[in-house]
């Protein structure tokens, strides 16, 4: 039912006014339910745009952007689950699981993470293969995640990039 119909629906009972096509009060309602039902459409639109999981459009870009880059190249169902994976992360997620959830909200489906205790590295590979901002995105993603107690090796296009050269604040290509 839109605007003008619940207007006419409640009114009509009272008998004062006179809802015919013709009269200026119906011309009046009218003017007011057309407003009122953009206004409606538009609540609708913000209700599901602030949930991951219906939103849409700016819901998922303002998200997106939030954490990085637009993550255009996926579908919005990859984008709403690399969103709603990054949101089940929280600051207590350091372990290996946690690590493979990360690795998944960045949209990276194929990987492998090795972990050497003994000289504090962790190594993933990733078999995908991305851009160069793509791939610039993930190692400063990786970069904020990792624990910085940790030495890293990311392997992605084949390149080698590692948190533990000597003065490094990122990751420096090595190979």
């Amino acid at each position: 039912m839109n605007a003008l119909q619940s207007m006419r629906t409640k009114l009509n009972p009272l008998g004062i006014y006179n809802l015919t096509q013709s009269s200026n009060i119906y011309k009046e309602l009218s003017a007011y339910a057309e407003a009122l039902d953009k206004h409606r459409e538009n609540l609708d639109n913000l209700l599901r745009e602030c949930f991951i999981s219906t939103a849409e459009d700016y819901g998922i870009e303002i998200r997106e952007k939030a954490i990085g880059d637009l993550r255009s190249n996926y579908t919005l169902g990859q984008r709403r689950e690399m969103l709603a994976l990054r949101n089940s992360i929280n600051e207590n997620d350091f372990t290996f699981s946690s690590l493979a959830k990360f690795i998944r909200c960045m949209g990276i489906t194929s990987a492998t993470i090795s972990e050497n205790p003994a000289s504090s590295l962790i190594v993933i590979r990733v078999v995908n293969t991305f851009s160069e901002s793509d791939k610039r995105w993930i190692l400063n993603q990786l970069y904020l995640f990792l624990p910085s107690h940790l030495n890293a090796e990311v392997i992605i296009n084949n390149e080698t990039w590692s948190n533990h050269t000597q003065g490094s604040n990122y990751f420096v290509l090595v190979s």
